[in-house]
């Protein structure tokens, strides 16, 4: 029914599995590379295309805590809590802190002697190295169709985009990733 409402299905699978037969477009992927495929498409959203819910970052996951060099948040010393890095004060606080006025998700910033970054800095300065054209030798996926599937995932993802739901509004994210035993199965 909603395939009939003009849902469009994507299915990254090795075999034409049921799932697949049935998808508006089948993309065999080399058994076992899932993980490069989805780390590529993760590339491109947030590098190349440079598309994602910032307000929904910042507010709503820990993408703004401040990770040390030792690879461990940047701890408050009176409250042991993660800080952040709070824009409009150009300071670290405490992630409670009912003062902080805007989150940093990118940059990198002095606490105390210690260069930190927000999380969501560290997470897409690490997919840099999963590009499409890398990710082509591990999975046989054309790194065009890789792009091709990342924009068209971010153009449905009508990022920015809200409704209301009993009185609230909430973001309107049309767009999904199903896995089965792929991308979170596997060592990437």
């Amino acid at each position: 029914e909603a395939r009939a409402r003009g849902m469009k299905v994507i299915a990254f699978d090795p075999l034409l599995s049921p799932t697949a037969e049935k998808a508006d477009e089948w993309i065999p992927v080399r058994p076992g590379t899932d993980g490069a495929w989805a780390l590529a498409m993760l590339n491109v959203v947030l590098n190349e295309l440079d598309q994602y819910d910032k307000k929904y970052i910042k507010e709503h996951t820990n993408g703004p805590y401040l990770i040390g060099a030792d690879g461990h948040y940047v701890r408050d010393k009176k409250t042991n809590n993660p800080m952040v890095w709070d824009l409009t004060g150009s300071c670290a606080k405490p992630f409670a802190d009912p003062t902080i006025n805007d989150y940093a998700i990118l940059g990198s910033y002095n606490v105390n002697g210690v260069i930190s970054k927000p999380g969501f800095q560290l997470l897409k300065d690490w997919v840099k190295r999963y590009t499409p054209e890398e990710a082509e030798k591990i999975t046989t996926i054309p790194a065009g169709t890789i792009r091709r599937i990342a924009i068209e995932y971010v153009n449905s993802a009508r990022i920015g985009s809200t409704m209301v739901i009993d009185g609230h509004e909430l973001p309107y994210r049309p767009a999904c990733v199903r896995t089965f035993k792929g991308p979170d199965g596997h060592k990437h």
